[in-house]
């Protein structure tokens, strides 16, 4: 018969630990492995809703309105449109007796009855004249080399100034046996110029002979008479 395994004894101390021993020398790195496959991409999310648009913002201070500029020359106070249905003269002559009801209009520094039109302020002026004419017969002698007849705009005050002028049209013919200079039995002449006039100026619508005793007819009804403005323009 086996005995009874008696008490186990006590364990005794721990030895020392023994010295470590040397590190060995690392080893030779390995090979790199292959690459894996490129996973596949994810589908793209789906796009967001728009979001809503914000409230507009308050409108700015309206700025400062600037300086009214100067005003120009009112046409219908500074100036005037005046006609002429018909005028006879043989000789130079100041044209007169004007209309100025509608269409035309006048202005109170106009003398439609003189024809003589007073500058009320000094500034640049334009004028413009357009006058139609008619001889009364035909012409039987030639005329001199200095009869020129003409329309003219004249200042006639303080000083005598042409301010612009029109010759009548002039036929001159030289042939064989035949020798002519004529006005044209019927034609008109246009006037324009812009000047400087002066306060207290006063100038009128003319006709000059020059030379020419033939009876004009200037002017020809209400349809082809003569058209005579000045119009303030600065």
């Amino acid at each position: 018969m086996v005995g009874t395994t008696g008490v186990t004894g006590s364990t005794g101390s721990t030895g020392t630990p023994g010295v470590t021993g040397i590190t060995g020398v690392t080893g030779a790195t390995g090979a790199t492995g292959t690459t894996g496959a490129i996973g596949v991409t994810g589908i793209t999310g789906v796009t967001g809703i728009t979001g809503t648009t914000g409230t507009t913002g308050a409108t700015g201070t309206t700025g400062i309105t600037g300086a009214t500029g100067a005003t120009g020359p009112n046409f219908a106070t500074q100036g005037f449109s005046a006609f002429l249905a018909t005028l006879s003269t043989a000789t130079s002559t100041q044209l007169t007796n004007w209309t100025t009801t509608s269409p035309y209009y006048g202005n109170a520094n106009f003398n439609a009855t003189t024809g003589n039109y007073t500058v009320p302020v000094t500034g640049r002026y334009s004028i413009e004249a357009t006058i139609n004419y008619a001889t009364t017969a035909a012409i039987a002698l030639s005329l001199g080399a200095g009869v020129n007849p003409a329309f003219l705009v004249q200042r006639t005050s303080p000083t005598v100034t042409t301010l612009v002028s029109g010759l009548l049209p002039i036929l001159n013919v030289a042939i064989t046996l035949l020798t002519l200079r004529a006005v044209l039995g019927s034609s008109s002449v246009t006037l324009a110029v812009e000047v400087e006039l002066n306060a207290g100026d006063v100038i009128g619508l003319f006709y000059a002979a020059n030379g020419l005793t033939l009876t004009l007819n200037l002017g020809s009804g209400a349809t082809n008479g003569i058209v005579w403005s000045v119009h303030r323009m600065t």
